[in-house]
């Protein structure tokens, strides 16, 4: 455009004017400017193209107008940037072909949709003082950039080197302008609003959950309106406050009750249909509706005989019954809704009231209510045929005194190390000395070279232990050392089985050892009593007792004669050795048939069908938690149960990531306390409320604590 300028200006008539024209056009598939500089001497008028600019239209599809448009405001800024270089002193005229564009930059921009009123504000400020003309398409030489033309098509285009033929002649021989149209598009659209007497302003008070700001909020309507209408402090009084919560209520029952407000304002009773039928009610001289009643003649005051109706479901009704019962100390849904009504009837007032309290967060964490899910399903290794021990659980039992052997020495203490095979509840005890590394994977290692290698251990974790009694924090001080556990993995490892934990604080995971555990210590408690064994004696007692545990029945006894025996662990734990290959099945044979080895090999397949076929169908049904309930979600607020501190102590967390099972049901959560990361069972957790209508300062600090927003609901 550089050398263009420089020929234009190099070769100027003497005496000349000068004019620039810029012209515009587009299609579907591009828009394009052209400028033409004008000099005019004596009837003689040279016109030679100055400048041009092309854009392809935007991927997103636009009208042809809104092109046009877009065409226009390119010419805009392309004239405005000619004008800086300051070259022409000259008057600026612009064409365009688009009648509606040319009638859009008429109007004011306001009058049409965000995108044509923002270009049309932004040429109507860069080309102020300039002309826009109309101009035939057939005339337009910026037509050629919109529908494009090859490189010798422009050379030999007069149109494109010298402009339209009009402008070799005077201006009253250019194009006539058009009239502007009066229906155009893009207009914005003007909506009409009516008022009436009836008041809707229900969404108002959607995020507003304390009564008092409420009142002080509308305190300060109040003081506006008399303030306005005479000279009066401008101090908010308690008159300010009584009127201002009448004024307040007065458009909630307007907005809420309006059937009701227009029956008793033109002195009709209500409909029998209404809820509030049944109250008499009136409108005081306030315009109030209250209740009317039958306590007229009591001597209680005017708002005890007569209290203010409150609609049913409303922020405002909530947050009144949540002010009284803070008020009163937290009471309970009958204490409160008495006081309530001492000036207020809130409509359906039981069922109201027991609804608010119970999004109360003092009150809840005050009396936490726990998750519990339906009992889970069974897992696959307490359901099929396996040797025994190869799923084991394992868990300490303890502690116990033995007789050292030194005399004159006081009793020294030992575990009982409790091993239970998940398919069979086979128990296998071994007695410890110490609690010790070395102790317990010494008994580890006897019970792998009796029972033969398992598969898999499930253990649970030493916090469990926490906040229990004295004796139990030396097992809690070896379980969660770094060495022990170092240890037992290596072992782990270089023996083939895995070590598995359950979460924390969940004991109810690992029922299975925990009922061996309890059957273990009656059976040693009520055998000992009082008396202190040496340890050969008590780990005689251990097996004895291990024998015993062992024998007991897994399915009901039958009272007919001809049944065989009862099905019990020790039926599993013997009949053939640890390594033997699998069998074929052999039970449909004809016993008689079978020598001795098959007919030992009977019996233990016989005793693994009564297993399938008696025991499997006892664990069926469920002992309890047999409702589904919903799962804790992420970013739900809840409290973390601590048996050793009071439910307002209770440490709050964040839910962050929730552990499914394969039911779909949610039995783990991953928390974020103030302390870190952590996992619990969900039916260690309790889930505060976490609706809008929900105030509580204390968990906004807390919430703090734990890196959050002070908003709990986000």
């Amino acid at each position: 455009m550089g050398r263009e300028f420089t020929a234009l200006t190099g070769h100027r008539l003497p005496g000349a004017t000068h004019e620039l024209h810029a012209f515009c056009d587009a299609s579907l598939e591009a828009f394009g400017v052209c400028v033409y500089a004008r000099s005019v001497k004596d009837d003689n008028a040279q016109v030679h193209l100055l400048c041009s600019k092309a854009r392809v239209a935007p991927l997103k599809t636009l009208t042809v107008p809104k092109l046009e448009l877009c065409a226009a405001a390119l010419l805009a800024q392309l004239i405005n940037e000619i004008t800086k270089l300051k070259l022409f002193a000259s008057r600026c005229y612009c064409w365009s072909d688009s009648s509606v564009v040319l009638s859009w930059l008429q109007e004011e921009p306001s009058k049409f949709n965000v995108f044509v009123a923002n270009r049309v504000c932004a040429i109507q400020q860069l080309t102020e003082g300039m002309q826009w003309r109309y101009v035939p398409t057939s005339l337009n030489p910026a037509d050629i950039l919109s529908r494009g033309a090859a490189p010798r098509e422009l050379s030999q285009s007069n149109l494109w080197k010298h402009g339209p033929p009009f402008l070799q002649e005077e201006m009253c021989n250019w194009p006539k302008s058009i009239v502007p149209q009066t229906k155009l598009p893009e207009v914005r659209q003007k909506v009409l609003v009516s008022m009436n007497n009836r008041i809707d302003i229900s969404l108002s008070f959607k995020y507003i959950n304390s009564f008092t700001k409420m009142q002080r909020i509308f305190g300060y309507v109040h003081k506006f309106i008399t303030t306005a209408r005479s000279l009066k402090s401008s101090h908010l009084t308690s008159e300010n406050i009584h009127l201002g919560t009448q004024l307040l209520i007065r458009i909630v029952q307007r907005a809420q009750l309006w059937p009701e407000y227009i029956a008793l304002k033109q002195n009709r009773c209500v409909h029998s249909s209404s809820s509030i039928s049944s109250l008499s009610p009136f409108l005081d001289d306030f315009g109030l509706v209250r209740v009317g009643g039958r306590l007229r003649n009591s001597t209680l005051s005017f708002e005890a005989r007569h209290p203010i109706i409150l609609p049913k479901d409303h922020p405002l009704t909530s947050a009144i019954i949540m002010h009284f019962h803070r008020k009163n100390c937290h009471a309970g849904p009958q204490s409160s809704l008495a006081a309530i009504r001492m000036q207020f009837w809130p409509i359906g007032g039981r069922k109201t009231t027991a609804r608010t309290l119970q999004k109360c967060v003092i009150c809840c964490r005050s009396k936490p209510k726990l998750f519990e899910h339906i009992m889970a399903d069974l897992p696959k290794e307490r359901i099929q045929a396996s040797r025994a021990f190869i799923v084991t659980g394992v868990d300490y039992c303890g502690p116990f005194y033995f007789k050292p052997e030194t005399r004159n020495k006081s009793p020294q203490k030992c575990y009982i190390s409790v091993f239970i095979c998940f398919a069979t509840k086979a128990v296998w005890m071994e007695l410890v000395r110490d609690l010790s590394t070395g102790a317990f994977l010494e008994a580890l290692k006897r019970f792998t070279a009796t029972r033969g290698m398992p598969s898999c251990i499930w253990s649970d974790n030493a916090t469990n232990f926490v906040g229990a009694k004295n004796e139990l924090r030396d097992l809690k001080r070896l379980l969660l050392s770094e060495e022990h556990r170092s240890k037992v993995h290596v072992h782990c490892l270089n023996n083939g089985f895995d070590w598995r934990f359950i979460p924390p604080r969940s004991p109810h995971f690992g029922g299975l050892w925990e009922a061996a555990v309890k059957m273990a210590k009656q059976h040693l408690y009520r055998t000992l009593g009082s008396a202190i064994l040496s340890f050969d004696e008590l780990r005689t007692l251990v097996c004895q007792i291990s024998a015993i545990i062992n024998s007991r029945p897994l399915v009901p006894l039958s009272e007919n004669p001809e049944d065989l025996d009862v099905l019990t662990p020790g039926n599993f734990l013997i009949g053939g050795p640890l390594t033997a290959a699998p069998e074929p099945n052999i039970t449909h044979l004809n016993y008689n048939r079978l020598g001795h080895w098959q007919r030992v090999t009977y019996f233990q397949q016989l005793f693994w069908k009564r297993w399938s076929e008696e025991y499997l169908t006892l664990l069926q049904q469920r002992a309890k938690w047999r409702t589904p309930h919903p799962n804790v979600q992420i970013n739900d607020i809840v409290c973390i149960k601590d048996e050793n501190s009071a439910p307002l102590k209770w440490p709050l967390a964040r839910v962050i990531e929730v552990i499914t099972g394969e039911d779909g049901v949610a039995r783990v959560a991953v928390l974020r306390t103030s302390t870190g990361l952590t996992r619990r069972a969900v039916t260690k957790l309790c889930l505060l409320p976490t609706k809008e209508s929900v105030e509580s300062p204390e968990l906004s600090t807390e919430g703090r604590m734990l890196g959050a927003a002070p908003n709990l609901h986000d």
